[in-house]
């Protein structure tokens, strides 16, 4: 599906993003349906039929998602605007920006090593297991960012 003529995403290409954030949310943290729906207060079938491209999610919704599961897990839906989710300086309190990001590019470079499961070239799998660090890093240089903008 393509985006309207005017550029605004089309209500499918909504329904798919929202598909693969729950998706990439239940896989990564290993919920199922029931328990997806427990933690953002609402029905499994909201889930199932989100899940499943029948019906739209709520935008509040979305912004029970983003809070449950942090910055970068609505930017699939958020990527129909061409824009991505930033984490608040106020929410990176009590974590050290410069160590969580040194974390991440360890990470990276360990996942680029030459015995590792790519080697050099670093896998869709090896990127899906240190996404937690990635996230983290990409917070915390955000909020040093947004802490220097001063505009």
């Amino acid at each position: 599906m393509t985006a309207t003529r005017s550029g605004a995403p089309t209500s499918d290409e909504y329904r798919q993003a929202v598909s693969a954030i729950i998706r990439q949310i239940q896989k990564s943290e290993v919920l199922n349906d029931r328990q997806l729906a427990e933690r953002l207060g609402c029905s499994p079938g909201t889930i199932r039929n989100a899940k499943s491209e029948a019906t739209s999610l709520d935008p509040m919704m979305l912004l029970g998602i983003e809070k449950s599961f942090g910055p970068g897990a609505i930017d699939r839906c958020l990527g129909l605007a061409q824009v991505r989710a930033v984490a608040l300086p106020e929410r990176m309190v009590g974590v050290d920006p410069i160590l969580a990001l040194v974390e991440a590019l360890h990470r990276l470079v360990e996942a680029q090593a030459v015995d590792s499961e790519g080697g050099k070239r670093i896998t869709r799998h090896e990127l899906g297991k240190i996404l937690p660090e990635l996230r983290q890093g990409r917070a915390a240089l955000d909020a040093l960012i947004a802490r220097a903008d001063t505009r």
